[in-house]
């Protein structure tokens, strides 16, 4: 693990981003924790403190640059040089094309690729004056193919793909480790599981090896990083089978 074992988690308060900040805990991280809600965000830290971890709540607005500097600055003054960057926070939209207002396009882009860009270039400059750190990007399955009705999600989705990529190519030379984690379907959790009842429980994502996955980003030597990671179901993958002709 890297010296600064600090982590700052966006989307921390619930879901899967309270369960990357408690798995970072687990391996030693001190945690910042963003999101805008704080009661939310207090639970994550509860639950991090009771299991022996450290843990910092920033109630923050990733969509607006003041917050999130404000936040990094006091992550780094109480818990010491953020070293892992985990851009996992999110807004999401179902809506029929025809009805998106541009409001709700602006959200979208504000809270989904602002937010993670926000957050980037206010970690990023310190990381590289040390020499090292981890940014990793966590997206879905959006950002190969945009389902009906997702477009105003995917096209903030697609962006914050495009950030990732051009923080890796930017900063990998100066030993900073960028990565966009593509989680390929629905990830396993109660309202998942109450939603589809009879489905197999394998046909989920799981949010403990999500965890492993970004574990495992962080701990990749200079010499084998990875910067693009598929990580989805079996049941996600569906080849083309040419279909059996009649006798």
């Amino acid at each position: 693990m890297p010296d600064a074992k600090v982590a700052l988690v966006t989307g921390a308060g619930r879901g899967i981003g309270r369960e990357i900040a408690m798995s970072l805990a687990r391996e030693g991280y001190a945690c910042g924790l963003i999101a805008r809600t704080k009661s939310q965000l207090d639970e994550t830290a509860d639950l991090i403190r009771k299991a022996g971890g450290k843990a910092l709540v920033t109630p923050t607005d990733v969509s607006r640059r003041e917050q999130v500097v404000a936040a990094v600055e006091a992550v780094e003054r109480d818990l010491g040089p953020i070293s892992v960057l985990i851009n996992n926070a999110g807004a999401y939209l179902k809506k029929p094309l025809t009805e998106i207002t541009e409001e709700d396009f602006d959200f979208q882009l504000k809270v989904n690729t602002y937010g993670p860009f926000f957050c980037t270039q206010a970690v990023v400059a310190r990381m590289v004056e040390r020499g090292a750190g981890t940014i990793i990007f966590v997206l879905g399955s959006e950002t190969r193919g945009g389902p009906a009705q997702y477009s105003a999600y995917t096209a903030s989705k697609v962006a914050q793909r495009a950030i990732a990529e051009s923080v890796a190519y930017e900063f990998m030379h100066r030993g900073i480790h960028a990565a966009a984690l593509d989680v390929d379907g629905a990830v396993d959790s109660p309202r998942v599981r109450e939603a589809m009842p009879d489905t197999d429980p394998s046909h989920f994502v799981s949010p403990e090896r999500i965890c492993a996955e970004i574990v495992h980003l962080i701990n990749q030597p200079k010499s084998s990083w990875t910067f693009s990671v598929d990580l989805r179901s079996f049941v996600q993958w569906r080849p083309r089978v040419a279909a059996k002709k009649k006798s």
